[in-house]
């Protein structure tokens, strides 16, 4: 039985929905180590043999990782370059893959000592895994030798995130954002245009759920803009509920500065019929066209609320049409299913 080796942070969805689809869809033997405590809610199966490595010391870790290696893995999978991951640069493997994250590439500065960490940990790298094109570029920033890099996306599971016809019945503006409360995702764009639509006296509520260090500064922006009644931070949510929060809502608005791939969030909510209005950065441009919803131009408020007021003036059918777009756009070039299977192949891959 082949075995397989997933260092990747269990604070984070992405980990379990890649990990899950091996345990249940494959033979192998799974093993995961986290250099991040676990999410309180995440459900690790028995099958797994899970391990965080979350002492503070860098001798700790590194002799229980060199205990977990002697198992002799048929392939390592890294996903994100990020905390201890330096530390498998003081070990060999028989197949190293992987799949650095947007932002640890995008905002290394070159001269730098973490410019230099990434660099190694990617010219040791076999196999390297992309979620958007541009990543490609990224990668070559570091390295100058030929790299044997894929493109494949983190997938949605659309039966999960299934369609909810929710613009029949559409008359008020009932407004969703999932992006963390960080200054990379901008959410005082979103409540700055907020302030412009009340201005203009729309009928409209906006939840923005999410946690992150700005969570006080956003909230008094809110206070301070009069918007207490219009504008909520309703901070974490169970993934599990996710579609069910989903179907409240008619409008979903992504305000990150930058992206790599589509956004998880984004694509769960198109995969349900929710039409998207989003920053026009990144690869956002392949995945919402204005037949599946709108883009504004980043960091602008002006242009969000004009957007979203244009949006809200679109006649029902047009509104109906972009819903199910939406839908299938994510279905075509973001299963999750289609995309593990073709993950499956290169791990397979002598």
């Amino acid at each position: 039985m082949k075995k397989i080796l997933f260092i990747s942070p269990a604070n984070s969805v992405h980990s379990s929905k890649w990990i899950n689809f091996f345990l249940h869809n494959t033979n192998y033997k799974i093993t995961w180590i986290s250099f991040y405590k676990k999410n309180r809610n995440l459900f690790i199966d028995k099958n797994i043999d899970y391990h965080e490595l979350t002492f503070k010391t860098f001798f700790k870790n590194y002799l229980l990782l060199k205990k977990i290696l002697k198992n002799n893995y048929h392939l390592v999978h890294l996903h994100y370059i990020g905390k201890f991951s330096y530390l498998l640069l003081m070990f060999n493997f028989r197949k190293l893959v992987i799949s650095p994250w947007g932002s640890d590439l995008k905002l290394v500065k070159k001269r730098s000592f973490k410019f230099s960490l990434v660099k190694k940990i990617i010219d040791k790298a076999d196999i390297i895994t992309v979620d958007a094109d541009f990543m490609k570029k990224e990668i070559l920033r570091f390295t100058k030798k030929k790299k044997n890099i894929h493109r494949i996306n983190f997938g949605t599971n659309t039966d999960v995130f299934s369609y909810y016809d929710r613009y029949r019945q559409f008359s008020k503006l009932k407004i969703i954002s999932l992006r963390n409360l960080e200054s990379i995702y901008s959410i005082s764009t979103l409540i700055k245009a907020a302030k412009i639509l009340k201005d203009s006296d729309a009928d409209f509520e906006i939840d923005i759920y999410g946690m992150g260090s700005l969570k006080d500064n956003l909230q008094s922006l809110i206070k301070s803009l009069n918007l207490n009644e219009s504008v909520f931070l309703k901070g974490k949510f169970e993934y599990d509920k996710l579609p069910s929060i989903l179907e409240k809502y008619n409008l979903y608005i992504s305000t990150s500065t930058t992206d790599a791939g589509i956004a998880a969030s984004t694509s769960e909510s198109m995969s349900t019929g929710l039409i998207p209005i989003s920053a026009d950065n990144s690869e956002n441009k392949f995945w919402i066209t204005k037949d599946e919803g709108l883009l504004f131009k980043t960091s602008s408020p002006e242009d969000l609320a004009e957007k979203i007021i244009e949006f809200y003036n679109l006649p029902l059918d047009v509104k109906v049409k972009m819903s199910k777009n939406s839908r299938k756009k994510i279905i075509e070039f973001n299963s999750y299913s289609n995309e593990m299977n073709k993950m499956l192949k290169i791990y397979n891959a002598e």
